[in-house]
Order: C-alpha cells, then structure tokens, then sequence
C-alpha cells in the first residue's frame, strides 16, 4: 500500500505553478504544448469556465489540494489542471481563448484575488509516487473518466526503462499483463497519429476524446489483425515488422480511417467471426506479406523518442548521443551579421541557462526575433512595401512593422527557404490567434503579462519551430539589386 506520509504540502501562489504538459487529457500535438495551449484545450473541452464561476459564486475550497511535484525546478500541478486553470483565468482572463476572455474578464472583476492567489498543493516525490492516486481518480471514482487511449498515453509516460516493467506494474497497482497492454495500446496510436492521412481523418485520431480508441483497442488486441499487420510486439509495448513497411502502413491507414470514419466500431468487432469478416472487407488493402522488409517502433514514430521503452540502460555501439545544450541556442549556431545590437543580444541568449534563466530567455529570444526579421527586410529592401503601405495610412514617419506583421513577409519572400512542415508551422504562429493559441501571443505574453511563467521545455519548443528561419536570418543579407541588377 502506498505511503502519503513524506509527501509535502505547502500553499503556493498560482502564477509560479504550472500546468501538465503530459496531461493525457491532451490531443497529441506533435510538440509539447504550451500553457496557454493547454488553457485553451481545457476551456474548449473541460468547461473551465463553469468551475471558475463556482469559485466566484462560492469560494474556493479550503478541503480542495492540488497534486504536484518538482521537475527541474518547476512546480508542475499533475493532478488538477481543470482547477489550477480556472484560478489562472480567474487572475488573469487574457490568457483564455479568443471569444471566451470576456466571459473570464467578467468572473475576474467579482472573485476575491486574495482568496484564490494561494492554494494548497501536495507535492509527490515524483510523477511515479502520484501515479496510482492518479490512476484511481480516473479509472475508478467519480472524476470523469479517461478514454482508452488517454489511460493507455498516461501509463507510457511513466516508463522510463530504469525499473523493470513487473516492478512498475506494482508500483501503479495494476497487473504486469494491464500494463504491457497499454503500452501497445499507446504505441499504435501513436503510429496512427504520424500516418499520412486525409487531413479530417488525421484531425479526428489527434483527438483523443472523440477518437473510438475502444474499436482500436479490440483491433490491437486480436490474433488475427496483428498477424494481418506483420507486426509483434515486445513486452514494452515497441513494434517490429517482418515485411515491407509500406504493405503495413496502407493497411493500418485503411483501417483508422475506417475508425474515424465511423464504418466500423466495437460492434462491428466484437467476436472473431466480425473481425474475420472486416479484415476480407479490406480487398486491395490487405498487406503484401510476400514484399520483403522490416520496421519498428522508431521508424514509424520519426523522431528520437520514439527510441525502445525498456533500452535506457542499454549499451550501443554507436556514436554517443548529443546531450542537448544547456542553452537555448545550440552550439553550432553562430550569428554572422554586421549589426553589433544583434550580436550583443544573440552572445547574452547563449550565455544564459534556459532551465535557470526561463524568463530572461523567453524576452531575449522575442527580442531576437524581432531584430533579425527587421534586419534582414530592412537590409535587402523588402521592408518598403510595407512602409509604403503605412505612409498611406497617415503612419508617422518612425512607424516600424510589428513582429507579426514582419513574420508575415518573410514567410512570403522567396528568398526564405524553409522545410514545408517548419513553414507550415510559422504560418500557424499567424493564423492561431483567433484559437488563442498563437506562438506569437505566447511570446508577447511572456514580456508583458506578470501572470505567465515561461518553462524550460515550453522555450525548447518555441525554438525548435523558429531555429530553421534563425539559420537564415543570422547569416548577413544581401543588399537590394539595383535597376540593372548590380548591387546597390
């Protein structure tokens, strides 16, 4: 039986906690979300708002305690997020979704910001520790429950593969048996999330909450379909094909859409014999076992996490990996402009520790940005058309584009070459206002609103959509052709 004796309790001031970036509750983003992505998540789909105007109406609590732990220096709450986002938006309505900060705004001006400014909060020893009360609240009693596939994503997230899988399976308090399910649960849910799909198919598997995981699950779960797929799987839960991966991948594409689609459900699979009569209704997309090849778990998930669960300890005979820099800016990265203000603020940003300097980092890096959008515009004349069109709104004579706007011309400069997934993803930055979800807001958040911590993985995040544009703009610009094409 677990022990809550040597747990922590402390009342801790809302604005430095943080929300959980691994709350299962999520829809798989393909990076770790922000907290004002999760603010919005939890708003859009959890009725914040209801619970935030009963603490107005009501009061908040004193019986109600948050569960947290300590991560690197930050305090994240992993059990009560709808709650710690209520008081949040309670403190400060900006941060809720467009459409909704009114609404937030109205509750800010009645609640009593000293009755909720501080709560209580458990801290476990680590996300292990919290895991079976966790797990209880949401299997077993009257919190709203998980979906398969949420369950299935919170247990992976507690395998690390430094303690043996039978030794965590009683440390959650499920059975070895429940838990390897799960993992080959999130592991081919996962793979469904990175398929290339028709964009509504692929929109309705990220979500975990409408997604009938339950018709995948009895899929994952059956003989038939994974000798159909040519896929085995490991104790951990990781995937290993025994033929070419493209035969498995139309196969697996064919039946998620299926899925999503609504032509099959649980119904539909609920004895071998409808399973039987599904997989002949596949025709041209059953799987050529003939076509030789083989894939796993990485292959298919397309980036470093995806490495085996169950290998942290294994010994490889390849090159060490890259311990990631304890700087924002990684090493490599050098900045080659002539202008000494971006040089100074570009040193200062790579001297600084992003786990211990989160907020002077999060103001550099919105300050580099800035400068080198408006260097290299300004540089290679391409600013003037926006000049132009400002002097014609009667601008005064010192107007200078906003960040946004200089996004918004550099992503349309031919110049600017960028991979399609990175310029996909700058175009959102622009786009996602209207969601309340918007890089750039978050960035403008972290300079003005007193009320928003930045972290240490919500900035690796920033930076890993913006490092492909930075690799650009930080090498000197060309100055603008002349008539005849010389440099002017």
């Amino acid at each position: 039986m677990a022990s809550f004796n040597h747990w922590n309790e402390r009342r801790e001031t809302v604005t430095s906690l943080l929300l959980d970036t691994l709350n299962p509750r999520l829809p798989e983003l393909g990076h770790l979300p922000s907290q004002r992505e999760i603010v919005s998540e939890l708003v859009t789909h959890d009725d914040v708002y209801s619970l935030a105007r009963d603490i107005t109406d009501k009061g908040y609590f004193p019986t109600e305690v948050l569960v947290g732990i300590e991560d690197d220096g930050n305090q994240i709450v992993v059990e009560g997020n709808r709650r710690l986002a209520a008081l949040k938006l309670l403190l400060s309505p900006e941060l809720a979704p467009e459409g909704t900060v009114k609404r937030f705004r109205s509750l800010h001006g009645k609640v009593l910001i000293d009755n909720v400014h501080k709560v209580r909060v458990v801290f476990a020893p680590s996300r292990e520790d919290a895991a079976p009360l966790i797990i209880n609240r949401h299997t077993t009693t009257g919190v709203e429950r998980w979906k398969p596939a949420q369950q299935a994503r919170y247990l992976s997230s507690l395998v690390t593969g430094d303690v043996p899988l039978q030794m965590l399976a009683v440390q959650l308090g499920i059975t070895r048996g429940e838990l390897s399910e799960a993992l080959r649960m999130h592991t081919m849910y996962r793979i469904a999330c990175n398929l290339l799909l028709p964009e509504n198919v692929r929109t309705g598997v990220r979500d975990s909450r409408r997604f009938n995981a339950s018709a995948l699950e009895r899929l994952v779960q059956s003989p038939k379909v994974i000798d159909l797929l040519g896929v085995s799987f490991d104790e951990w839960g990781n995937v290993s094909g025994r033929f070419h991966v493209d035969e498995f991948k139309r196969a697996y594409a064919r039946m998620i859409s299926d899925i999503v689609l609504g032509k099959v459900d649980t119904r539909e699979l609920n004895t071998s014999h409808d399973i039987d009569q599904y997989l002949n209704g596949l025709g041209p997309d059953k799987p050529d076992s003939s076509r030789e090849g083989s894939f796993d778990s990485s292959s298919l998930l397309h980036d470093e996490r995806a490495r085996p669960r169950g290998s942290a300890s294994t010994k490889t005979t390849g090159p060490a990996t890259t311990r990631p820099s304890h700087s924002l800016i990684p090493p490599d990265l050098k900045c080659r402009l002539r202008n000494p203000r971006i040089n100074e603020v570009f040193k200062e940003l790579r001297k600084l520790k992003v786990a211990e300097y989160p907020n002077a980092c999060a103001v550099l890096l919105r300050v580099l940005l800035d400068l080198a959008l408006g260097y290299y515009l300004d540089k290679t004349g391409k600013i003037e058309p926006l000049l132009k069109a400002a002097d014609k709104r009667n601008k005064p004579k010192d107007w200078f584009p906003e960040l946004r706007k200089l996004l918004a011309a550099i992503l349309q400069d031919p110049d600017i070459k960028l991979p399609r997934q990175v310029r996909k993803r700058l175009s959102a930055m622009l786009s996602e206002r209207e969601r309340g979800q918007s890089l750039l807001d978050s960035m403008d958040q972290f300079v003005h609103n007193s009320y928003v911590w930045p972290t240490d993985r919500e900035l690796r995040s920033v930076w890993a959509v913006l490092e492909d544009l930075f690799k650009q703009l930080l090498i000197e610009p060309p100055a603008p052709a002349g008539p005849s094409g010389a440099g002017v």
